[in-house]
């Protein structure tokens, strides 16, 4: 049990030092800007941390165990985690110089649509999304789980808003098409 904490610890650790790292390198040149919105960036951590705080509460507490045994529920969690955030950095990756921690719109900024955001307009959230998914069922509680997600999902869902409307606001009739083609964060589901 303690390997597997051990290696919990290092994986959220290279997720927070990437996130910091990305933070830092994805800040742009403000005269190249045309529009952009900064505090949602804190209010999805926020959420996230409080997500997080509450759920190894509920993991404490442990009043809806998830029946799955340890090793197997950490095993399955670990691939689901490395899963998450593998679809995160490589939207970010498709999204190249377009990336940003801050909602931003670019003069030379142009419409993303091949890849990973063929089919969905936010990989970025869904890879965080289920990351935070599997830590919490990691920490096997379905209320930790239902907790952290939840409560990163509205932190993420009110980003998500933001964004939409700036990019409705600069690619028009382009964005609200590939809005007919695409979902939001889960295939058939949003």
């Amino acid at each position: 049990m303690t390997s597997i904490r051990i290696i919990w610890l290092t994986l959220c650790l290279f997720w927070a030092f990437a996130e910091i790292r990305l933070s830092h390198k994805s800040r742009i040149d403000k005269g190249t800007l045309m529009q952009s919105e900064q505090s949602s960036q804190k209010r999805i951590w926020f959420s996230v941390l409080m997500g997080l705080v509450l759920a190894f509460w509920f993991k404490h507490l442990a009043w809806l165990p998830i029946p799955i045994a340890y090793v197997p529920r950490q095993l399955i969690a670990l691939l689901l985690f490395a899963a998450g955030l593998s679809i995160r950095y490589r939207a970010i990756q498709q999204l190249g110089l377009f990336f940003t921690t801050d909602v931003t719109i670019q003069q030379q900024h142009r419409l993303i649509t091949e890849g990973l955001y063929r089919r969905i307009r936010h990989p970025t959230y869904s890879g965080m999304l289920l990351a935070l998914a599997a830590a919490g069922i990691a920490m096997g509680d379905f209320i930790a789980l239902l907790t952290l997600t939840a409560l990163s999902f509205c932190g993420i869902h009110s980003r998500i808003a933001i964004e939409e409307q700036m990019l409705e606001q600069a690619f028009g009739k382009a964005y609200r098409e590939y809005c007919g083609r695409s979902w939001k964060l889960l295939p058939w589901l949003f």
